[in-house]
């Protein structure tokens, strides 16, 4: 398998500058290519109630389980869209990545029992070539088959070739139920918080643990993170928390963040200042949201970066899935584990005498690949 195995690279990336992305990109553990698809191996735990349908086929539902549930999902994404190292950077940074709507599926979930869910990912690690694992954590308005998706889908763009792990909450699945997903977040605390313990447990000391998580589900991470042993603080056992887009309230978010830093060994917060969702959940919750970064928020121990400038995503509120630009960004971080001070695309930017990151409008190494491919 190349690398590019995926069919997409990162944005940032010309021609010349694979060979040093080589490790980050080699031996996929979680993918596997054919002509027609890219097939992904998703790991998931939920606290949604399990179901069958009238096929008696598994499936999770928007209601509490007593238990957290634990499986496997194969996700197929069409390989449709393929082409050229250099015409893939052009296309999908300038023209916008493909609608994915008819190319993504779910084949098949298999649910699976803790113990051998843990086997199951550890039998993963031991393959990958960075030990390493990206959780994924949705926000609202998302339901079980739409998250296992998205987590597939930001792997395959990202890409990522470690283990690939989804949890989802039981976000009830519609926009007209905003409060609703609020008291399922709370409410999914406990269980998150467990997960993540068991996690740190079952997986060898070292392993690369990175959370990714959107929205809402910032909420139920943040909170979660609060409750995890002492211990975690100094042992830092997450290598990244990236926390995208975040609806929680500031004065919550600086209550918060501090245990969060404690326990990881970097912090990333990406905001816009064009993000209608949470400028909508501001009037609703009386107090701007962390997301938000009409006014940035900055503190000590966390990388704060703008996306205003190169975000176009519907509602500005789901960039970290589907712009490129973002995307090139989280590579950098996650696989590459690389500081934003030293990601030469962002404009280092100052607020009330702290510093802060933000996009150009083109990033110099993507203004270097429009110049000499087009």
């Amino acid at each position: 398998m190349d690398l590019i195995y995926t069919g997409k690279v990162t944005g940032a990336l010309s021609q010349q500058l694979v060979a040093t992305y080589a490790d980050s990109l080699k031996d996929p553990i979680a993918a596997e290519q054919s002509d027609e698809f890219t097939k992904w191996k998703i790991l998931y735990a939920t606290n949604r109630l399990q179901e069958k349908n009238a096929a008696g086929e598994t499936g999770y539902a928007n209601e509490f389980g007593d238990t957290l549930a634990y499986g496997t999902g194969q996700v197929r994404i069409s390989r449709k869209n393929h082409s050229d190292l250099k015409s893939k950077v052009i296309q999908t940074i300038w023209q916008g990545a493909p609608d994915p709507e008819g190319q993504v599926e779910i084949s098949s979930l298999t649910p699976a029992e803790e113990t051998l869910f843990f086997d199951d990912l550890n039998s993963m690690l031991e393959h990958s070539p960075q030990k390493d694992i990206l959780v994924f954590v949705h926000g609202f308005n998302v339901n079980f088959p739409s998250a296992v998706t998205r987590a597939a889908q930001i792997a395959n763009e990202l890409p990522f070739n470690g283990a690939v792990i989804c949890y989802s909450w039981p976000s009830q699945g519609g926009i007209e139920k905003y409060l609703l997903d609020g008291e399922a977040a709370n409410a999914s605390v406990e269980p998150m918080a467990q997960f993540l313990e068991s996690l740190v447990n079952s997986v060898p000391k070292g392993t690369k643990i990175n959370i990714m998580v959107h929205s809402m589900g910032n909420r139920v991470v943040m909170r979660a993170m609060n409750r995890l042993p002492d211990l975690y603080a100094q042992t830092k056992p997450f290598q990244n928390v990236v926390l995208a887009a975040p609806d929680v309230g500031v004065s919550e978010f600086k209550k918060l963040a501090p245990a969060i830093i404690a326990q990881s060994n970097r912090v990333t917060l990406y905001s816009g200042s064009g993000d209608v969702a949470l400028v909508a959940s501001k009037a609703v919750n009386q107090e701007r949201r962390a997301g938000d970064s009409r006014e940035p928020l900055i503190m000590e121990g966390v990388e704060t970066i703008d996306v205003s400038a190169v975000d176009t995503s519907f509602m500005s509120h789901s960039y970290y899935g589907s712009n490129r630009a973002v995307l090139s960004d989280l590579f950098s971080l996650i696989k590459q584990d690389t500081a934003a001070a030293n990601r030469k695309w962002l404009l280092s930017k100052n607020h009330l005498g702290m510093n802060y990151w933000a996009f150009d409008k083109e990033p110099p190494e993507i203004k270097k690949v429009r110049a000499t491919s087009l």
